[in-house]
């Protein structure tokens, strides 16, 4: 599976780009075939509040791909 975050890069990612992300994955592989949504172990590579605040865009990109409001 594609990943949704970039654990190469500094910028953290929107939750609304997150969720048009996972729209893009379902749409290519069957909503069915996706069961977790989390992240690599590569956030070692950055500052503890950058991977924290990627974290955060993931649980909150998740929510609105599910439709759960925030």
């Amino acid at each position: 599976m594609g990943g949704v975050v970039d654990i190469k890069s500094t910028v953290v990612e929107t939750p609304d780009l997150i969720a048009q992300r996972l729209e893009h994955a379902a749409n290519v592989l069957g909503e069915h075939r996706i069961r977790y949504i989390h992240p690599d172990c590569g956030f070692w590579m950055l500052k503890r509040s950058i991977a924290n605040a990627k974290i955060r865009a993931l649980t909150l990109g998740r929510d609105l791909f599910e439709g759960k409001s925030q």
